[in-house]
């Protein structure tokens, strides 16, 4: 998707696909997609920087920027290194007011750094930390939140969350769920 595009070009086809997957108008997607053509300098792509600071803006909180890069790999459905305006806007909607799994899908990917579809300990700290300097929580914080994570999500016991643990995990523990997402704050 994001080497698709090479312009800030949106075809009535693009419309109407991001009409029927994201559940917004298509006044709602034009408007969306003028902002981010404007965010983007017209190029219809966003690289990590422009997406901080454009995703910081849209969540209106500056203490984001610690979080966004881990935020923008997820978003980057093909790799591409660059966030094209369907990826972000699918992405951006199913975390913002999409469902609950589909929210613990993007944040999977989050904390899912080396990409081999399990997170390990070192990568659920890592991004346990940067959500407890956003929440100004201590280190210890963050520490004890990753070792209730491990504990209560790996049902298997092997040390590591696959994609179904960590969503089950989340859809039965109201409490780490919030405390796991980084799009809820």
């Amino acid at each position: 998707m994001g080497n698709q595009q090479n312009s800030c070009t949106l075809t009535e086809k693009d419309i109407a696909l991001l009409v029927k997957t994201s559940g917004k108008t298509e006044d709602e997607i034009r408007q969306w997609y003028n902002e981010f053509c404007l965010e983007s300098n017209n190029t219809g792509r966003m690289n990590k920087r422009q997406f901080q600071i454009y995703y910081t803006k849209l969540k209106k909180n500056p203490n984001l920027d610690k979080i966004t890069d881990h935020i923008f790999h997820a978003f980057d459905a093909d790799n591409s290194g660059t966030i094209d305006f369907r990826e972000f806007l699918i992405a951006y909607i199913a975390t913002t007011s999409g469902t609950n799994q589909q929210k613990f899908e993007y944040s999977f990917d989050v904390y899912d750094i080396d990409d081999n579809q399990l997170i390990e300990k070192k990568e659920a700290r890592k991004i346990l930390s940067l959500l407890c300097r956003i929440l100004d929580l201590s280190e210890d914080d963050a520490k004890a939140y990753t070792e209730t994570l491990m504990l209560t999500f790996d049902t298997n016991n092997d040390k590591v969350l696959t994609r179904t643990e960590f969503i089950n995990g989340c859809l039965h523990d109201s409490t780490l769920a919030h405390m796991s997402n980084p799009f809820s704050f």
